[in-house]
C-alpha cells in the first residue's frame, strides 16, 4: 500500500512539474497544470490515482488554507465599508443567472429542480483562481479588488442557502435543528467579524518565541485556521468561510505577519490536489465525444457573466473600465459549484449526462478564464481614457 501511494505521489509530481514547466513559457496561471495533470493521471487514461475521494478531500484543505491567507490580506474596515455594494452585486448576479435558465429551461423542457441547480452553478465564481490573480497582480488591496474580493465572499456565504434550497427540492429531510444551527452559525460569525472592526479581539501569546521558532509557527496557525474553519463546519457553514474570518480577523494585528507566509507552502501543495480532482472527475471520452457542445456552453457563459458583472459593477458606480475588468475576473464559474454538483448528483437531481456536461462546462470556463482575461485586458487598454 506505502509502495502503490508512493508511487502515485512521485509520477504526480513529476507530471505537475513538467506541465508547470511547459506552461510557464507560456505565461499560463498554474492550476490548469493541475487540472491536466488530473486527466493525465485518472482512471480513464494512465490509472494512476484511481481513488478520487481521498484527492478531493486534500483538495478542499486547500481552499480552506488559501481562503485563511486571503482573509490576512484583506483589510477589514475598508471591506465593512464597502458591504452593501458586494453584497447587492452577488444577490442581483444570482438573480440574472436565474432569470436566464428559467428562459433557456422553458425552451428546452427542463424540471424546476435543473433550472435551478443550473442558476445557482452559473453565479458562482471561482475564489481560488480570482484571489491568487489579485495576489499575483498586486491588486487585492486595490478599492477594484476589495470590492471583488467582496462578491466572492458573499457568493460564499450565500452557497449555504442554496445548499438548503437543492436539500428542500429533492425532498431530503432536513431537520429543523439544522435550520436553526445555521442561522446561529452565520449570525455568530457575522457578529465576531463586526467585533473584530470595533476593535482588535485577538492576540497571539508568546510573540517574541514564535518569531525564531517556525514550528510553533506553522502548528499555531493550522490551529486557527481548521479551528475556525471547524466551528463553521458545525454550524451547518462552509468551513473556508470560517477559515476566510479567521484570516480577516488574525490580518488586523501586524506582528503575525509571519503566519500567512508560514503556510504558504501547505496551501500551495493542498490547493494542487483541489484542481486535481478536477481533472480526475472528468471522463476524457465524454469530453472529446461533446466537445462542440461544451465549449460553446462554456464560451457562452464566461460572455454572459461578463456582460451581467461588468453592468453590475457599473451600475454601482465603478468606471467603465472596471466593470468590465471585473466582469471577466468573475466570469469563470467556481469550485462551490462543484459541490453544488455533487450534492445534486447524490440527491438524484441530475443524470449521469447531465452531471458529466455540467462538470465539463465547470472545467472549461476554469481552463478558458485566463485567455477570456487577457482578452478583455486588451479591450480595455484600447478604451479611451475619458470612459475611465
Amino acid at each position: 500500500m506505502f509502495s502503490d501511494l508512493f508511487s502515485a505521489l512521485a509520477v504526480l509530481c513529476f507530471a505537475v512539474l513538467f506541465l508547470i514547466l511547459v506552461l510557464r513559457r507560456f505565461r499560463q496561471p498554474y492550476f490548469i497544470a493541475y487540472i491536466a495533470a488530473g486527466v493525465l493521471l485518472g482512471p480513464k487514461l494512465l490509472n494512476t490515482i484511481p481513488d478520487t475521494a481521498v484527492v478531493a478531500e486534500l483538495g478542499e484543505i486547500g481552499i480552506v488554507l488559501l481562503m485563511f491567507s486571503i482573509g490576512t490580506e484583506i483589510d477589514l474596515h475598508h471591506l465593512s465599508q464597502h458591504f452593501c455594494r458586494p453584497f447587492a452585486i452577488a444577490l442581483v448576479q444570482i438573480l440574472l443567472s436565474a432569470l436566464c435558465m428559467y428562459a433557456l429551461g422553458m425552451q428546452l423542457g427542463w424540471p424546476a429542480s435543473r433550472i435551478m441547480l443550473l442558476s445557482f452553478i452559473i453565479s458562482l465564481s471561482s475564489s481560488a483562481i480570482v484571489f491568487q490573480y489579485l495576489q499575483r497582480t498586486g491588486e487585492i488591496k486595490s478599492q477594484l479588488g476589495i470590492i471583488t474580493c467582496g462578491v466572492l465572499l458573499m457568493q460564499d456565504i450565500l452557497v449555504v442557502p442554496m445548499v438548503l434550497s437543492l436539500n428542500f427540492i429533492s425532498g431530503s429531510n432536513t431537520s429543523f435543528f439544522e435550520l436553526v444551527k445555521v442561522c446561529i452559525g452565520g449570525m455568530l460569525i457575522l457578529l465576531f467579524l463586526r467585533s473584530a472592526i470595533k476593535r482588535r479581539i485577538f492576540n497571539i501569546p508568546m510573540r517574541r518565541e514564535l518569531i525564531a521558532d517556525h514550528d510553533l509557527q506553522v502548528f499555531i496557525g493550522f490551529c486557527i485556521c481548521f479551528g475556525m474553519a471547524w466551528v463553521s463546519f458545525w454550524f451547518g457553514l462552509s468551513p473556508a468561510f470560517g477559515a476566510f474570518a479567521a484570516g480577516i480577523v488574525i490580518g488586523q494585528d501586524k506582528a503575525t505577519r509571519w503566519l500567512g507566509k508560514s503556510l504558504i507552502p501547505f496551501r500551495v501543495f493542498f490547493m494542487a490536489f483541489f484542481f486535481l480532482a478536477i481533472g480526475l472527475q472528468l471522463d476524457v471520452v465524454f469530453f472529446s465525444a461533446n466537445a462542440g457542445t461544451i465549449v460553446l456552453v462554456a464560451v457562452s457563459v464566461l460572455i454572459i457573466n461578463s456582460l451581467a458583472n461588468s453592468l453590475l459593477f457599473k451600475l454601482s458606480g465603478n468606471s467603465w473600465r472596471d466593470s468590465i475588468y471585473a466582469g471577466a475576473l468573475l466570469s469563470q464559474i467556481g469550485e462551490f459549484s462543484f459541490v453544488l454538483l455533487t450534492l445534486a448528483a447524490s440527491l438524484g437531481l441530475v443524470g449521469d449526462y447531465m452531471h458529466q456536461i455540467t462538470l465539463a462546462v465547470i472545467t472549461s470556463t476554469m481552463l478558458l478564464s485566463s485567455v477570456w482575461l487577457a482578452i478583455i485586458q486588451k479591450l480595455i487598454y484600447k478604451l479611451p481614457a475619458q470612459e475611465d
